[in-house]
């Protein structure tokens, strides 16, 4: 007999849940069952034990059923019902349970009837059924085990019966709340169905009080998810179907059904918001009302907290078109409400319409929404700013190239009274857009000192010759003109004033007679304030460009624009090029090409995105740096000295054209245009250039050029030791090899005075240039022009070696007593010429000199036996 496990470590005999077992199949069920209460007697924790003897006692009671001895099954289906298994993980006890259940249904009295009811259910004669099981319920005999079956017949019931009226409906719906059939499951979630729908058709009927009684708790995972119809139409799911039809509840009854959702809550929220977000458009559709707004704040209470998504920002977008003009101010409380740190990285980013077109990011909008907004609100309404210049900040680092946003966070700052935050600001807002008079008048305002404040105006009425945008300006000015008792500058600001609006016809405001009799006593001596601003102008640009030093630039073009303004170009040579309006700066009327000038730069860098050429390539940032100029002054340095010095030599010229070709010291091929003729051919000059874009294309420029010193120019040339690889005495030339992929020579006896050998290295000083080539039609080579050259000690041991080795000579015919057409000495090749000169007639072990000759290739021009 086999050997089972025990409890005790040496103890091989079988396991008492094994004998009842063993006992059972053998049908010796009394047995079993005397075995198994004999022990329990002794351990009731056995659960092995308790499993087999609840197996045993439900055969024995399915064999007293059969004998009909119905008294004594419905006592051991009693006694079965008492015990209590652990399901959770365990298959084997979870079949058990529902074992024991099937069987207290089978002792049941009533049991023929409820099968008669399940039958008569499966055949589709479901209205008699449910008739046999309200009765049983009605009398108290229904057991819990038919209470499954009795709630399918419920929920068919009323599916049949539409016509059912009220009352009889909600008795069914009651009938079968009061079931303890399990849930969650299937039946509990089509009872909740259909009670949805039916809240459609009975006003009187109150879903969301149903829910509470349905219990939340009994909510399935599968209520959730969307379903597709036999068509692949999208069904949306049972909970997104229960939050439209809630949405029209009262918000506290809304908010307490949320709270007693157990999981998933966040994703119910979001199907809620969506359906509000349609409830509000709804209500926008033929105008706005007081509803509306209410409708705005209940929202903003029943989404407080919850996470960001993309109904709450469609609400956010519904609100930034709904809330404008009259109703501008409710959008500040409302944005506030909503919690812009709720914002999504797509709300920071271009929208874009059904036919490609794009609109500004909602964030954005929203901004200027709330910009808006402030204009009608009092500093009380507003509150505590921090959150607001907060966000504008985020603004700023999200999209940097938006001076509009850099310049809203400076009047919140004014607004919220951090005049130093706001100086911060101004100072490089009035360097990068200091053409604006409105941002040097906004600036004024960051000052308590009146003689600041008064520069600060001057400079913005400088700025704007347009009196209709500056009026509010000269009241400021003459304001400040006032405090500081200078009547008469004031008088001038207010005539002016007045003035304009006379002409216009506007209200002009009730001060300005007061400010003027201030200054009463006072007669101006001048219609304008032209020297005042003068004397004020450069102070105020003082205070906003002190952090700024000089950069000398040169002047190098004047041409005039499309607008007719004289347009003045300067270059540092290196990086800067900017042009400006020659009226922009007064001394610029008497400058001259070549002069020197001291500006105060602003260097405005922003990003350029650049789609790739492909849909699917990631698109390319490029960053565009433009020069503002800001103030300027003539430099003491001469014309053309802050440019930097080049040199080059004059290889051809075109004498039809009046050009110069001027190779440069880097082999760049210049060209300059002469009216009379200075220069020789084979000259050497010192030079000035600068680049500049011609047509968005960078182009070279030459200036200030002089012929210049043989000595002083050729060390900035380039320089090299070449290696003689051919000399031909007949045609009076030797050639020169620079090296492994470098270009090679030709020098002429009449170029120079070196008369070189091959293998004799010379020091060269060059440029390169390219031409035509002739074997290679449509493509250029490259030739070394040599300005000097002279013999050296020095050597290139990659272009000349020494090497050892066995020359083995080579035949194209091989005869007796034939000479020999070449050899080779490893990989290096000897002509025949040098087999001759040192008379090698057989193979042989020598030491060798080669040359390099180019493409890979060397040659042996001397050997040693």
């Amino acid at each position: 007999m086999a050997k089972f496990s025990s409890h005790n470590k040496n103890d091989y005999s079988p396991r008492i849940s094994t004998k009842i077992y063993a006992l059972r199949r053998d049908g010796l069920l009394d047995d079993a069952r005397q075995l198994a209460e004999d022990y329990l007697q002794k351990n009731r924790t056995d659960i092995d034990v308790l499993k087999a003897y609840a197996w045993t006692l439900i055969d024995i009671c399915k064999r007293e059923q059969q004998k009909g001895n119905i008294v004594d099954a419905r006592k051991i289906s009693a006694l079965l019902s008492r015990m209590h298994f652990e399901t959770q993980f365990d298959e084997f006890a979870e079949m058990l349970v529902r074992k024991i259940q099937a069987l207290r249904l089978m002792v049941n009295p009533f049991y023929a009837q409820i099968q008669e009811a399940k039958e008569l259910s499966q055949k589709g004669n479901n209205d008699k059924a449910w008739g046999i099981l309200t009765q049983l319920s009605v009398d108290g005999n229904l057991p819990e085990e038919a209470h499954e079956s009795y709630g399918w017949a419920i929920y068919r019931y009323l599916r049949d019966h539409i016509e059912l009226d009220s009352i009889q409906v909600r008795k069914q719906l009651k009938n079968y709340i009061y079931l303890h059939n399990e849930r969650p499951s299937m039946l509990h979630s089509q009872i909740l169905n259909f009670a949805l729908n039916y809240s459609k058709q009975d006003g009187n009927f109150k879903l969301i009080s149903f829910l509470k009684l349905w219990n939340p708790n009994n909510l399935r995972l599968d209520d959730f998810e969307d379903s597709r119809s036999n068509e692949g139409k999208t069904i949306p799911s049972l909970m997104s179907r229960i939050a439209k039809a809630i949405v029209d509840y009262p918000l506290d009854e809304i908010q307490e059904f949320v709270r007693l959702i157990p999981y998933r809550k966040d994703d119910f929220i979001e199907m809620i918001k969506n359906h509000f977000f349609w409830k509000l458009y709804h209500s926008t559709e033929d105008g706005v009302s007081s509803s509306t707004w209410e409708l705005f704040n209940q929202y903003i209470e029943l989404s407080n907290d919850t996470p960001a998504s993309t109904s709450h920002s469609k609400v956010l977008g519904l609100a930034e078109r709904t809330m404008k003009e009259n109703n501008a101010w409710r959008f500040y409380d409302f944005f506030r409400g909503w919690n812009p740190e709720k914002l999504r990285t797509a709300d920071w980013q271009e929208e874009k319409g059904d036919n490609g077109e794009t609109y500004k990011p909602l964030a954005v909008k929203s901004l200027k929404r709330v910009k808006e907004a402030l204009e009608n609100l009092s500093d009380e309404q507003l509150g505590d700013l921090q959150w607001l210049i907060d966000l504008y900040g985020i603004a700023i680092e999200k999209i940097p190239d938006d001076d509009w946003n850099i310049r809203s966070k400076a009047l919140l700052h004014l607004r919220a009274g951090q005049q130093a935050e706001a100086k911060d600001i101004y100072k490089k807002l009035c360097q990068k857009m200091g053409e604006k008079y409105y941002i040097w008048s906004e600036f004024a305002d960051c000052w308590e000192d009146v003689d600041v404040k008064i520069a600060f105006l001057c400079k913005a009425l400088s700025l704007e010759k347009n009196e209709d945008f500056i009026g509010k300006i000269r009241m400021e000015l003459a304001q400040q003109l006032i405090k500081s008792k200078k009547y008469a500058n004031a008088v001038v600001e207010l005539d002016q004033y007045k003035k304009h609006y006379a002409e216009k016809g506007w209200r002009i405001d009730s001060e300005v007679d007061a400010l003027l009799e201030q200054c009463s006593s006072v007669t101006p001596a001048s219609d304008n304030n032209a020297a005042l601003y003068a004397e004020n102008i450069s102070r105020a640009e003082e205070y906003a460009y002190e952090d700024i030093s000089f950069t000398e630039v040169v002047l190098v073009d004047k041409w005039k624009n499309g607008n007719g303004k004289t347009m003045i170009v300067f270059v540092d040579g290196k990086a800067i090029e900017f042009a400006t309006d020659k009226k922009r700066f007064p001394g610029l009327n008497d400058s001259h090409k070549g002069q020197v000038w001291k500006f105060k730069l602003y260097k405005d860098e922003t990003i350029r995105t650049i789609p790739g050429d492909y849909p699917w390539q990631q698109p390319k940032k490029e960053a565009v740096i433009k020069y503002i100029p800001l103030t300027a002054i003539p430099s003491e340095t001469a014309d053309w000295f802050n440019l930097p010095i080049q040199y080059g030599y004059v290889q051809y010229i075109n004498t039809e054209k009046k050009v110069y070709h001027i190779y440069l010291t880097d082999s760049t091929l210049v060209y300059e245009h002469y009216e009379r003729k200075e220069l020789e051919k084979g000259d050497f000059v010192k030079l000035r250039q600068y680049k500049k874009k011609v047509k968005e294309e960078s182009k070279t420029f030459l200036c200030n050029i002089q012929k210049c010193a043989e000595d002083e120019a050729i060390e900035k040339f380039k320089c090299r030791i070449a290696a003689v690889d051919d000399v031909n005495n007949q045609r009076k030339l030797f050639h020169f090899v620079l090296g492994t992929k470098q270009a090679s020579g030709i020098l002429h006896y009449d170029q120079t005075d070196l008369r070189p050998s091959v293998g004799d290295c010379i020091k060269i000083h060059y440029f390169v240039k390219e031409i035509s080539d002739k074997k290679n039609p449509g493509k250029q080579k490259k030739l070394v022009e040599v300005l000097r050259a002279e013999l050296t000690d020095g050597s290139n041991s990659d272009l000349v070696k020494r090497f050892s080795g066995n020359l083995e000579l080579k035949y194209k015919d091989r005869y007796d007593g034939e000479e020999p057409d070449f050899a080779f000495i490893g990989d290096y090749y000897v002509h025949k010429t040098i087999l001759e000169k040192y008379n090698i007639t057989s193979n042989c072990y020598v030491n060798a000199k080669a040359v390099y000759t180019g493409d890979g290739n060397w040659k042996v021009y001397e050997i040693e036996k």
